[in-house]
């Protein structure tokens, strides 16, 4: 939660400017998930990008729209 804190947009998802407050737990819980993933598989993860990770209203969750995951060894791409 800390780190959702430090970003220059938190004020918008936490409901500024009119806006539903976001689902900051869901948010905080999937980075600590895919945190967590990507610890577990070091060895053979090089990368994972989650953009954008959708947040939904307060109590409804959060999903990733698109995701990358690049294995390690594989060929870089350009």
């Amino acid at each position: 939660m800390a780190m959702l804190k430090s970003l220059r947009a938190f004020a918008v998802l936490d409901g500024a400017r009119g806006r539903p407050r976001a689902d900051l737990d869901a948010a905080a819980r999937a980075v600590a998930a895919l945190s967590r993933f990507a610890a577990a598989h070091t060895d053979t993860i090089a990368e994972i990008d989650v953009n954008p990770l959708l947040l939904r209203a307060k109590g409804e969750g959060a999903v990733a729209l698109d995701a990358l995951l690049i294995p390690r060894g594989a060929p870089p791409t350009h």
